[in-house]
């Protein structure tokens, strides 16, 4: 169960770090699953397959399909959302090593379920999980975030309510650093198993991969379970709907 500390922190911040979030077997055994997929090894540079990035509709192995479903998550979803969120996992996102090129944080960021391609409706995701499948250095093609930019959105959104739909992309001369001004973003350099979630208002982007290993991301999504009534209702309460 969360404590008082660690919701102030996530209303405040907008995201929090789960470490050692997968029990180590079932991270070595989704490490097995994911590799024989893509009939590669990941001790062997020679057998990656660069040009696949992702695996389409992927599943691991029941009980544990998804991110959303590991224990640890799944409880402290539930902390933050109670029976109001539903979710699951989505496909691996891969950052192969691209040693020679030049990194630099990411200045720009986005909101997930804006724009095409619409991974989700718009107003729909609450919570967002990022882990990795493999240990991630710096410079590794790092999930980056911005904290306490989903307080920004949210103060946006109830200026702009009708914008919710996604129609601020098509404003003349819109730029993301709106969203992300005074926060600076924070790259995601963690070992594999550790669990950032992040609310659905939460600025993000990802980074360029200047290392030696590829970056496995394994991405969960939570939305709420009366999509359709709550979407597009702009609270003054940022937090009416979740559990906290």
């Amino acid at each position: 169960m969360l404590t008082d500390r660690q919701i102030t922190f996530f209303k405040d911040n907008g995201f929090l770090i789960l470490e050692n979030a997968i029990e180590p077997n079932l991270l070595s055994s989704w490490q097995t699953e994911f590799w024989y997929a893509l009939e590669a090894n990941f001790e062997e540079p020679d057998t990656w397959p660069r040009d696949q990035t992702f695996i389409s509709r992927w599943r691991f192995t029941p009980p544990y399909p998804n991110i959303a479903t590991i224990p640890k998550v799944q409880a402290t979803a539930y902390d933050l959302g109670g029976s109001n969120f539903f979710g699951g996992g989505g496909a691996p996102i891969i950052k192969w090593p691209t040693p020679d090129a030049d990194w630099s944080m990411p200045m720009s960021s986005h909101i997930d379920g804006y724009g095409p391609p619409a991974q989700h409706p718009a107003g729909g995701l609450t919570l967002g999980a990022t882990m990795y499948l493999h240990d991630v250095e710096a410079k590794g093609g790092g999930f980056i975030y911005w904290p306490g930019t989903h307080l920004n959105i949210h103060n946006y959104f109830r200026e702009y309510p009708e914008q919710i739909d996604g129609s601020f992309l098509q404003i003349d001369g819109w730029n993301s650093s709106e969203f992300s001004n005074g926060s600076h973003p924070v790259e995601f350099v963690a070992p594999a198993g550790t669990v950032l979630l992040w609310h659905g208002f939460l600025c993000h982007n990802g980074s360029t991969n200047i290392q030696t290993a590829p970056r496995i991301g394994i991405f969960g999504r939570w939305h709420y379970t009366k999509l359709e009534q709550m979407r597009y209702d702009i609270l003054e309460d940022l937090w009416k709907h979740w559990k906290i």
